[in-house]
């Protein structure tokens, strides 16, 4: 091709036609230019087309995280509140009278509200995300700032969950270690666990209801149980509208 132009170019001047010749000579350069912006948008498009499609594959993923963590939050919320209906019932029988309430009944109350609770969320997506730089592959503006309203949401969470098991070591446990023979509990609710065993000692929990601090022990314990419950219904609520962006951004893949 090359040397069928230059056979034209050689042509031309020897027959003189200098005007020719550069009429000729622009639009060959013209052509040349075409072909080059051609190659550059070709180029461009394949470097959109793998930004593309690396940002539906991190969303399909991110997807799949999110709705994890959709079922784990609704579990979590349903374990919380089961927690508080029973650790209602003992907060209706504290007073200074004997509780009219078997030790069993008790001993499965304080056993169901006897721990903490931990979420475990999932976020090794929104961490290499993060980590790596490669969240501004997603371009909906919208969708990045739902991703970081979520994770602040979930850290709110997390360090409520760090701070309830931190007091309930040092306030709870060692308060109620005094009146509750926890080897009984933990019986009751594993009985065909070969780790544990039957009553050795014959305590009666129902005495601690009439105590004055344990009132302020379980309403402290209580209210981190609350504030569980609401940094999980905030969780709950940024998973479904996150949730919602995503796939709102996946189905619009053909747009492209």
């Amino acid at each position: 091709m090359l040397k069928f132009f230059r056979t034209i170019r050689q042509k031309l001047i020897e027959e003189d036609k200098l005007r020719t010749y550069f009429l000729y000579a622009a639009g060959e350069i013209l052509l040349v230019v075409v072909g080059i912006l051609i190659a550059l948008q070709v180029n461009n498009w394949n470097e959109g087309r793998k930004a593309f499609d690396q940002e539906q594959s991190t969303l399909i993923s991110l997807n799949q995280e999110v709705e994890n963590n959709h079922t784990i939050t609704n579990n979590c919320h349903k374990d919380i509140q089961l927690m508080m209906n029973s650790a209602d019932k003992i907060r209706s029988l504290i007073s200074p009278a004997f509780p009219d309430i078997a030790a069993d009944t008790l001993n499965t109350w304080l056993g169901i509200t006897g721990v903490t609770m931990r979420c475990f969320i999932v976020t090794d997506i929104m961490d290499e995300l993060q980590s790596s730089g490669n969240l501004k592959i997603i371009r909906n503006v919208e969708l990045r700032r739902q991703i970081g309203s979520w994770l602040s949401t979930y850290e709110d969470l997390r360090k409520e969950e760090q701070e309830w098991e931190r007091e309930f070591s040092r306030e709870y446990i060692p308060f109620t270690n005094k009146w509750i023979a926890w080897d009984d509990v933990d019986y009751m609710f594993n009985k065909e666990d070969p780790a544990y065993f039957e009553k050795r000692f014959n305590i009666d929990p129902r005495p601690i209801l009439q105590e004055f601090e344990f009132s302020n022990v379980f309403s402290i314990h209580y209210w981190r149980m609350r504030r569980i419950r609401n940094r999980i219904t905030n969780l709950r609520i940024e998973t479904i509208k996150l949730s919602e962006l995503i796939n709102t951004n996946i189905a619009g893949q053909n747009d492209y």
